[in-house]
């Protein structure tokens, strides 16, 4: 069976990547609830970097919403988080979220609802990837799948981490691409909770269409607008993650590593950053540089990416490149990554042997990453390095593509979703 998705599809599939979705689900429900293992226990043992209760990261965001309706402000004032079966309080970090995420507690995010909120932002993220992935062939659904309960995928929904609610936005505005107006309202929205959204306007602007750059153009401005009203709390939220070197990408992260192994200390920690960060930006300029340059010749129209994979592709190639460079970034990042796999299972079958190489290069480093703590312990200086060290082979291969799909400029598209 073919990968090619520019071929029609005889049988959509993707109901047998819901089928293991669903299996997964009932496994990390069902072993639990028979005391054969605890939840944590049952996670940590497929790679899944678990807390010792579930949803943890929605928890903090319930608990900020919860202060805001006393009246406090939880940006500056402590919070806790009270956890099913635990006696005492757990401590809360300061919010880091701009303040409109309060607004979810307006819509009905409470302590009571929590576990309902979880819930439903998981089943938000599955009906996402379903109108991300399309209809696919056997193959892609079962590598679709393979993608979905990966770790760094899993991480997100067992965390109750609101990057689901932004993956569901940004997968609207894929969606509503011709209508720029709405698309570009959709990114706007998933900016407004956290910054580096706002990167996916890069996806309409490359339209090249009226509308759609007046569409960026604004919210961008409105963007910006934003940002000066909270100019106070940049540095507080832009550095929430600056110690952050388990289950986590980025630049600096090496850096982070060794400083934790005992083999970096003092200045030299802060000068490694710095060294770090200008290699990457170096990396993924020449990388870009490199896809962009190389010679495209006379490419089979049909070898191209469709302009729904191309559009999804820039609406996330951005922010994570953009992130890797500016430090550690958290596992479940990861999962705006898979914005970009139809263009690479769309590349792989390009008359171009360059780009078809890089493409399926890129589709094994990218499970590869995901599942490494399914095979091994973070806890090795040895198995971290080797971690980041793939991390960072994706991050180029994604700025070779980029540069790749810049060239093509605007796919020809033989089958639409």
């Amino acid at each position: 069976m073919s990968w090619d998705s520019h071929k029609a599809v005889p049988r959509d599939w993707r109901w047998l990547m819901m089928v293991l979705v669903c299996f997964y689900a009932l496994l990390a429900v069902g072993v639990p609830l028979l005391k054969l293992v605890s939840e944590k226990q049952l996670f940590q043992g497929l790679g899944v970097a678990a807390l010792d209760h579930p949803f943890m990261d929605l928890c903090g965001v319930t608990a900020w919403c919860d202060a805001a309706k006393m009246g406090k402000d939880p940006s500056v004032v402590e919070t806790w988080i009270s956890l099913p079966g635990s006696a005492e309080p757990h401590p809360n970090f300061l919010m880091n979220y701009a303040p409109t995420v309060l607004l979810l507690g307006k819509l009905g995010l409470t302590q009571h609802f929590m576990t309902a909120w979880g819930i439903g932002l998981a089943l938000l993220y599955i009906l996402s990837l379903w109108l991300l992935a399309g209809p696919c062939s056997l193959r892609r659904a079962v590598f679709w799948a393979l993608l979905i309960c990966s770790p760094s995928s899993v991480l997100a929904v067992e965390r109750g981490n609101l990057d689901t609610l932004l993956f569901a936005l940004l997968v609207a505005s894929l969606l509503l691409r011709k209508h720029p107006w709405a698309g570009t309202l959709m990114i706007l929205g998933a900016a407004s909770l956290k910054f580096f959204p706002i990167a996916a306007l890069l996806a309409p602007w490359r339209e090249e269409k009226k509308q759609s750059r007046i569409a960026s153009i604004m919210a961008g401005v409105l963007f910006l607008i934003f940002l000066a009203l909270l100019h106070d709390r940049l540095a507080a939220i832009g550095g929430s993650l600056a110690a952050q070197y388990q289950t986590s990408f980025g630049s600096t992260t090496i850096a982070d590593i060794l400083a934790h192994g005992g083999l970096l200390s003092g200045e030299i920690i802060g000068r490694s950053h710095m060294i770090l960060k200008f290699t990457a930006l170096i990396g993924l300029g020449v990388s870009f540089a490199l896809g962009l340059s190389a010679r495209v010749g006379n490419p089979d129209k049909r070898s191209l990416p469709s302009e729904r994979s191309d559009y999804a592709f820039f609406l996330t190639a951005p922010i994570l490149l953009g992130l890797f460079v500016l430090g550690p970034q958290m596992d479940y990042l990861w999962i705006f990554f898979l914005f970009m796999v139809p263009s690479g299972l769309e590349l792989i079958t390009s008359t171009c042997q360059r780009e078809a190489f890089v493409a399926k290069l890129w589709l094994i480093a990218l499970p590869l990453y995901s599942y490494w703590t399914f095979f091994s312990d973070e806890g090795s200086l040895r198995n971290a390095l080797l971690k980041q060290t793939v991390m960072g082979l994706v991050i180029l291969l994604s700025a070779f593509l980029a540069g790749r799909l810049w060239k093509h400029k605007t796919p020809v598209s033989c089958l639409e979703n």
